[in-house]
């Protein structure tokens, strides 16, 4: 079975079709014939700004699912025509070999799931990464109860504030902490609130209020055990630096660093970002990485457990990969994950 991938060969140039290589899997790797690749913001910033240092030439993408071709020395728990799902960690990242925007990829089998046939391969490529992002900053950074696989829990009297519930991974969020036991307080626009509302939140604040509005909705309805940003754009950041403000101070975590144009964060406000895939890495976390590539994923996706993050469906196979590069760069998604059939033909 011969390749293609969609390379780009230099920083900040445009990515382009060419042939790739047919890879034998190593110890600990997974062969994947991919059937949905999912397309992450980042990406898009790598190859316009050169934001990450990656060797070139090479393949960007960060997550995939498809279906196994063979497998390497030493794994266990995956076969040939398994579906799959994975994530390229933090060791792969320069590695083309492990680029999610091809036909064929590496992929290791410590963050790759089995995942069931009856779950689309679009649903769980654009479900995992966001979903290995929030359990660790909720769970690893936050320190909140990770939810049963039962999907029950006892209420734990607890309130936590997800801001920006309707977003990719906002909504994965919400569910999550919902499961969990904890009293849900989000944010979304009204347009979404009907999706939002069916994650379980207990409470549903309009983001497009008034920033002073929603201050005061913010402090209506805490305190809170933890506050996660899904947003972290300059707007969110200074309404929730105006919420901690009124408190006296108090600390919170973002999904991304700030960015320019974000008011500057006063001394008694603690905003925290980290690279929250990469604690899945660390030795200590290991189990809670096979919690959720064994159990929470595989089981969640296949018993609704886990809402999969919404998708826009990107036509004609890598040939558009530039153009689902260019929506992402100049904010044409939102709320959706851009996923893609790799071997789709042009004119599909």
């Amino acid at each position: 079975m011969s390749n293609q991938a969609s390379w780009i060969p230099a920083a900040t140039q445009t990515v382009s079709v060419g042939p790739a290589d047919t890879y034998t899997p190593g110890p600990g790797e997974l062969l994947v014939k991919i059937n949905s690749i999912a397309f992450t913001p980042i990406e898009g910033k790598i190859q316009k700004f050169g934001t990450r240092p990656i060797p070139y030439p090479n393949i960007l993408g960060t997550s995939f699912s498809g279906t196994v071709e063979s497998v390497g020395e030493g794994v266990t728990g995956f076969e040939k025509g398994d579906h799959v799902v994975s994530i390229r960690s933090g060791k792969t990242l320069g590695d083309p070999r492990f680029g999610g925007y091809q036909k064929l990829a590496l992929a290791p089998a410590s963050s790759t799931s089995k995942i069931s046939k009856s779950v689309p391969f679009h649903s769980a490529s654009a479900t995992i990464l966001n979903l290995a992002a929030i359990t660790s900053a909720l769970s690893i950074h936050l320190g909140l109860d990770r939810p049963s696989l039962s999907g029950t829990a006892s209420p734990k009297g607890k309130k936590v504030l997800i801001y920006g519930g309707s977003s990719s991974c906002g909504g994965l969020a919400v569910k999550y902490a919902a499961t969990a036991g904890y009293e849900v307080i989000t944010t979304s626009s009204n347009r979404n609130k009907e999706f939002v509302q069916s994650l379980g939140p207990a409470h549903i604040i309009d983001h497009e209020q008034k920033p002073e509005d929603v201050v005061a909705e913010l402090k209506k309805y805490g305190p809170y055990e933890a506050v996660l940003d899904t947003i972290g754009l300059p707007g969110p950041t200074a309404i929730l630096i105006e919420y901690f403000e009124s408190l006296g101070g108090g600390s919170y975590n973002s999904m991304i660093p700030p960015i320019p144009g974000t008011r500057e964060i006063p001394d008694n406000v603690k905003r925290s970002f980290a690279p929250y895939n990469f604690a899945f890495d660390e030795p200590e976390h290991k189990p809670f990485a096979q919690w959720l590539y064994n159990e929470y994923l595989p089981q969640g996706l296949e018993s609704g457990l886990i809402i999969p993050t919404r998708q826009h469906v990107l036509t004609g196979g890598l040939e558009k990969a530039q153009e689902a590069l260019d929506l992402m760069n100049e904010g044409g998604v939102s709320g959706k994950k851009l996923v893609m059939d790799p071997w789709e033909s042009p004119s599909a």
